[in-house]
């Protein structure tokens, strides 16, 4: 067992939240973690699809630039390739560059595809990796996203506010 701790936070038992890994801790996340899927957001890195691959692990790349809005159609992409393992059972990743805004917005958004309300949603990613913390175009893009599913299904949810976002998003975790 190595002594290496991946910089992830499990959201549910089966997805996980988290900044960038070296190549070579591809198999620990593989072995150790049980990461099947590896959904990565960063622009400034390009992860390593063979040694994913010969880890067992599947990888979704959806290049968006740090602190920027992740595309609508990439914030799509992402949501299947992850409730595909997801609705298997299997462990999935999704990481950016610190885990903090890129891959916190697409977590959103699949955890409220999956059912949860967007501020429960943002509550437990918050109380599970306490930085997170999405810019302002981040939170549009998600809410853009919210609105756009609400429209299409029957949910009892209303849109949440900025205000609304940054009183969850903002808050600092309380030292002791």
């Amino acid at each position: 067992m190595s002594l290496w701790q991946p910089n992830l936070s499990w959201i549910t038992d089966q997805l996980a939240v988290g900044g960038s890994f070296p190549p070579e801790r591809v198999d620990a996340l593989a072995r150790e973690h049980r990461v099947a899927a590896v959904v990565d957001l960063r622009g400034e890195a390009k992860p390593d699809a063979v040694v994913m691959r010969r880890h067992g692990i599947s990888l979704l790349h959806l290049p968006t630039a740090d602190m920027c809005a992740v595309e609508t159609p990439d914030l799509e992409y992402g949501i299947r390739f992850a409730n595909e393992f997801l609705d298997a059972d299997r462990r999935v990743l999704i990481h950016c560059e610190y885990g903090i805004g890129r891959s916190a917005t697409l977590a959103l958004c699949v955890l409220v595809h999956r059912g949860m309300p967007p501020l429960e949603a943002l509550k437990l990613l918050k109380r599970q990796r306490p930085q997170v913390s999405p810019s302002p175009p981040q939170f549009e893009c998600w809410r853009a996203w919210l609105d756009s599913y609400r429209f299409a299904r029957d949910v009892d949810w209303k849109l949440p506010s900025f205000d609304e976002f940054t009183d969850v998003a903002y808050v600092r975790p309380r030292t002791r």
